[in-house]
């Protein structure tokens, strides 16, 4: 049933977003993700989706709100600290290559909230870009 459900939401993150490129990434990101957690580099199993952005964290390239936020849930959410949260956010921050890759295909927000918890963060990814001062406004 999973994979049915991946199917249909990746269908539509391709006809609502014009491209296949977002749709990789966030594929790429899960079979990443699934390899780290597998192996034990990782304690919590992490899912990738295409989600709400925050409006105050909008640029210049930043999708339609619906569609500009790049969310991490946690599977695994028992005992999940903010520490957590962090800690898993950090393997995207701290990429400031990928960081501006994310700007550029229409993300503006780093949501990190786990499945069944009210435990998260949002970030704004045009803060963690190394803009040189220079950040993006709409």
């Amino acid at each position: 049933m999973s994979r049915i459900v991946d199917f249909f939401k990746n269908l539509i993150n391709t006809i609502m977003d014009g491209s296949l490129e977002r749709v990789r990434i966030v594929s790429m990101m899960n079979q990443g993700f699934r390899e780290c957690y597998y192996s034990g580099e990782l304690s919590r199993l992490c899912h990738v989706s295409i989600a709400a952005g925050n409006p105050d964290y909008r640029h210049e390239m930043s999708s339609i709100w619906l569609r500009s936020g790049f969310k991490i849930t946690i599977e695994n959410d028992n005992g999940l600290t903010e520490s957590d949260t962090f800690e898993i956010a950090q393997y995207i921050l701290t990429n400031v290559p990928f960081v501006r890759q994310l700007m550029s295909m229409g993300f503006d927000t780093l949501t990190v909230i786990g499945k069944n918890s009210t435990i998260g963060k949002q970030f704004s990814l045009k803060g963690f870009a190394d803009l040189l001062g220079y950040f993006l406004e709409q």
